[in-house]
Protein backbone atom coordinates (compact mmCIF):
# COMPACT_ATOMS: atom_id res chain seq x y z
CA UNK A 1 0.00 0.00 0.00
CA UNK A 2 1.60 3.29 -1.22
CA UNK A 3 0.39 6.23 0.91
CA UNK A 4 1.46 9.70 0.22
CA UNK A 5 2.12 12.46 2.74
CA UNK A 6 2.06 15.64 1.15
CA UNK A 7 4.62 18.16 3.15
CA UNK A 8 4.23 21.86 2.47
CA UNK A 9 6.21 25.04 3.93
CA UNK A 10 4.22 25.74 7.42
CA UNK A 11 3.54 21.56 7.83
CA UNK A 12 3.07 20.51 11.44
CA UNK A 13 6.32 18.13 12.01
CA UNK A 14 3.64 15.80 14.32
CA UNK A 15 1.19 15.63 11.71
CA UNK A 16 3.24 13.93 9.58
CA UNK A 17 6.41 12.54 11.01
CA UNK A 18 4.07 10.54 13.23
CA UNK A 19 2.12 8.30 10.82
CA UNK A 20 5.37 8.40 8.88
CA UNK A 21 7.39 6.54 11.72
CA UNK A 22 4.31 4.26 12.38
CA UNK A 23 3.98 3.36 8.25
CA UNK A 24 7.92 2.63 8.17
CA UNK A 25 7.50 0.21 11.60
CA UNK A 26 4.87 -1.60 10.00
CA UNK A 27 6.75 -2.10 6.86
CA UNK A 28 9.72 -3.37 9.04
CA UNK A 29 7.38 -5.65 11.00
CA UNK A 30 6.80 -7.75 7.36
CA UNK A 31 3.63 -5.31 5.81
CA UNK A 32 3.38 -4.09 2.36
CA UNK A 33 3.15 -0.34 3.52
CA UNK A 34 5.56 1.92 1.91
CA UNK A 35 5.18 5.78 2.88
CA UNK A 36 7.39 9.04 1.49
CA UNK A 37 7.23 12.83 1.93
CA UNK A 38 6.04 14.61 -0.99
CA UNK A 39 5.47 18.14 -2.33
CA UNK A 40 3.48 19.47 -5.14
CA UNK A 41 6.41 20.46 -7.33
CA UNK A 42 10.24 19.61 -7.00
CA UNK A 43 11.97 20.78 -3.78
CA UNK A 44 14.84 20.55 -2.29
CA UNK A 45 13.48 21.24 1.53
CA UNK A 46 10.18 22.12 3.56
CA UNK A 47 10.39 24.00 6.90
CA UNK A 48 7.31 22.51 9.09
CA UNK A 49 5.58 25.00 11.78
CA UNK A 50 8.40 24.61 14.45
CA UNK A 51 11.73 25.00 12.22
CA UNK A 52 12.26 21.46 11.57
CA UNK A 53 13.99 21.29 8.00
CA UNK A 54 12.98 17.98 5.85
CA UNK A 55 13.75 16.87 2.43
CA UNK A 56 11.11 15.12 0.73
CA UNK A 57 11.29 11.81 -0.65
CA UNK A 58 9.56 13.69 -4.08
CA UNK A 59 6.83 15.56 -5.71
CA UNK A 60 3.46 14.39 -5.79
CA UNK A 61 2.37 11.95 -8.66
CA UNK A 62 -0.76 9.97 -9.25
CA UNK A 63 -1.59 6.33 -8.23
CA UNK A 64 -1.32 6.98 -4.16
CA UNK A 65 -3.64 4.56 -2.76
CA UNK A 66 -3.62 6.76 0.55
CA UNK A 67 -2.78 10.54 0.54
CA UNK A 68 -2.78 11.43 4.19
CA UNK A 69 -2.38 15.19 4.49
CA UNK A 70 -1.38 16.73 7.96
CA UNK A 71 -2.19 20.63 9.11
CA UNK A 72 0.13 23.54 10.72
CA UNK A 73 -0.45 27.01 10.98
CA UNK A 74 -4.63 26.76 9.92
CA UNK A 75 -5.63 29.55 12.68
CA UNK A 76 -2.62 31.70 12.59
CA UNK A 77 -3.83 32.45 9.23
CA UNK A 78 -0.47 32.83 7.41
CA UNK A 79 1.22 32.45 4.27
CA UNK A 80 2.47 29.73 5.11
CA UNK A 81 0.90 26.01 6.22
CA UNK A 82 -2.48 24.78 5.33
CA UNK A 83 -4.16 28.21 5.30
CA UNK A 84 -1.53 29.79 2.71
CA UNK A 85 -2.17 26.49 0.67
CA UNK A 86 -6.17 27.21 0.12
CA UNK A 87 -5.73 30.45 -0.62
CA UNK A 88 -2.88 29.56 -3.15
CA UNK A 89 -5.14 26.52 -4.61
CA UNK A 90 -2.23 24.41 -6.16
CA UNK A 91 -3.21 20.99 -3.54
CA UNK A 92 -7.12 21.78 -4.32
CA UNK A 93 -7.05 20.05 -7.95
CA UNK A 94 -4.49 16.99 -7.35
CA UNK A 95 -6.48 16.22 -3.97
CA UNK A 96 -9.90 16.35 -5.54
CA UNK A 97 -8.44 14.09 -8.34
CA UNK A 98 -6.86 11.65 -6.36
CA UNK A 99 -10.41 11.39 -3.80
CA UNK A 100 -12.38 10.89 -7.93
CA UNK A 101 -9.72 8.18 -8.41
CA UNK A 102 -10.48 6.32 -6.07
CA UNK A 103 -7.73 7.24 -3.43
CA UNK A 104 -8.14 6.84 0.18
CA UNK A 105 -7.66 10.17 1.09
CA UNK A 106 -7.04 10.79 5.01
CA UNK A 107 -6.14 13.48 7.09
CA UNK A 108 -4.58 14.89 10.91
CA UNK A 109 -5.49 17.75 12.53
CA UNK A 110 -6.70 21.10 10.07
CA UNK A 111 -5.30 18.94 7.08
CA UNK A 112 -9.07 18.45 6.97
CA UNK A 113 -9.21 21.68 5.92
CA UNK A 114 -7.21 21.45 2.55
CA UNK A 115 -9.64 18.02 2.13
CA UNK A 116 -12.46 20.27 2.51
CA UNK A 117 -12.11 23.10 0.58
CA UNK A 118 -10.64 20.71 -2.35
CA UNK A 119 -14.23 18.99 -2.26
CA UNK A 120 -13.49 16.10 -0.69
CA UNK A 121 -15.13 15.97 2.60
CA UNK A 122 -18.52 17.95 1.56
CA UNK A 123 -21.26 16.46 4.44
CA UNK A 124 -19.38 13.90 5.61
CA UNK A 125 -18.42 12.76 8.88
CA UNK A 126 -14.80 14.34 9.48
CA UNK A 127 -12.50 15.13 12.55
CA UNK A 128 -10.03 18.02 13.05
CA UNK A 129 -8.41 20.37 15.30
CA UNK A 130 -10.94 21.28 18.42
CA UNK A 131 -10.36 24.98 17.40
CA UNK A 132 -10.87 24.66 13.55
CA UNK A 133 -14.43 25.39 13.71
CA UNK A 134 -14.29 26.94 10.32
CA UNK A 135 -14.71 23.01 9.00
CA UNK A 136 -18.57 22.65 10.05
CA UNK A 137 -18.57 26.06 7.85
CA UNK A 138 -17.51 24.31 4.88
CA UNK A 139 -20.77 22.08 5.10
CA UNK A 140 -18.56 18.27 6.98
CA UNK A 141 -20.23 16.74 10.05
CA UNK A 142 -17.88 17.67 12.22
CA UNK A 143 -17.12 14.52 14.71
CA UNK A 144 -15.14 15.24 18.06
CA UNK A 145 -13.07 12.02 18.10
CA UNK A 146 -9.43 11.12 17.77
CA UNK A 147 -10.47 9.19 14.96
CA UNK A 148 -13.39 9.02 12.16
CA UNK A 149 -13.32 6.52 9.50
CA UNK A 150 -15.75 7.34 6.95
CA UNK A 151 -14.81 4.35 4.58
CA UNK A 152 -12.91 5.92 1.65
CA UNK A 153 -12.33 9.16 3.87
CA UNK A 154 -10.55 8.91 7.29
CA UNK A 155 -9.79 11.73 9.41
CA UNK A 156 -7.95 12.56 12.78
CA UNK A 157 -8.24 15.39 15.51
CA UNK A 158 -5.40 17.25 17.14
CA UNK A 159 -1.94 16.53 16.81
CA UNK A 160 -0.90 13.24 18.17
CA UNK A 161 -3.83 11.87 16.98
CA UNK A 162 -2.21 11.67 13.61
CA UNK A 163 -0.71 8.57 15.35
CA UNK A 164 -4.25 6.94 16.14
CA UNK A 165 -4.95 7.27 12.99
CA UNK A 166 -2.12 5.46 11.20
CA UNK A 167 -2.38 2.60 13.80
CA UNK A 168 -5.69 2.42 12.93
CA UNK A 169 -5.14 2.37 8.97
CA UNK A 170 -2.26 -0.89 10.04
CA UNK A 171 -5.45 -2.18 11.32
CA UNK A 172 -7.74 -1.85 8.59
CA UNK A 173 -5.31 -2.59 6.04
CA UNK A 174 -2.98 -4.83 7.49
CA UNK A 175 -4.18 -6.98 11.01
CA UNK A 176 -4.86 -5.72 14.27
CA UNK A 177 -1.71 -7.82 15.42
CA UNK A 178 0.54 -5.69 13.37
CA UNK A 179 -1.65 -2.37 14.68
CA UNK A 180 -0.84 -3.58 18.60
CA UNK A 181 2.78 -4.25 17.75
CA UNK A 182 3.76 -1.14 16.69
CA UNK A 183 2.31 1.09 19.42
CA UNK A 184 3.68 -1.90 21.90
CA UNK A 185 7.39 -1.26 19.91
CA UNK A 186 6.90 2.75 20.01
CA UNK A 187 5.06 2.71 23.60
CA UNK A 188 2.01 4.01 22.69
CA UNK A 189 -1.56 3.73 23.83
CA UNK A 190 -3.54 3.86 21.06
CA UNK A 191 -7.37 5.09 20.83
CA UNK A 192 -9.36 3.58 17.71
CA UNK A 193 -12.64 5.14 16.06
CA UNK A 194 -15.80 5.21 18.20
CA UNK A 195 -17.49 3.94 14.97
CA UNK A 196 -16.70 2.55 12.09
CA UNK A 197 -18.43 1.69 8.81
CA UNK A 198 -19.09 -1.98 7.60
CA UNK A 199 -16.08 -2.59 5.02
Amino acid sequence: MRIDIPIFDGFDELDAIGPYEVFRNAAQGGSAFTVQLVTHQPTDVVAGSHGLRVVPDGHFAPGADMILVPGGSWLARSDVGVWGEVQRGAWLPPLAAAAQQGTVMASVCTGAMLLAHAGVIGHRRAGTHRSACDLAATGATVVRDRVVDDGDLVTAGGVTSGLDLALWIVERFGSVGLANAVADQMEYGRARPTTAPDL
